[in-house]
């Protein structure tokens, strides 16, 4: 890989809490949040896997999708106030 000026390189942008609080605990005297960050993309690399994979459960959750059928039945309102 190309090493290119970080002031030349594209921004990058996350919004989550969870990740700035793991870049804060990571992130020490000498190291830059872009290193940290590179590091980690460079792991899953090589290990071959893609975001994707990380994301889905490791456990197949199965789920039933069909509503439960109602018990409700007509009742006529009594409105003779």
């Amino acid at each position: 890989m190309v090493s290119t000026a970080r002031r030349q390189q594209p921004p990058i942008t996350i919004r989550s809490a969870r990740a700035v609080e793991l870049l804060r605990t990571l992130v020490g005297p000498g190291r830059s949040q872009a290193e940290v960050i590179e590091q980690a993309l460079e792991q899953m690399a090589a290990r071959g896997r893609t975001l994707a994979d990380l994301l889905t459960p490791r456990i197949n959750l199965d789920f039933d999708w069909e509503p439960p059928r109602s018990t409700l039945y007509h009742i006529e309102a009594d409105l003779s106030d």
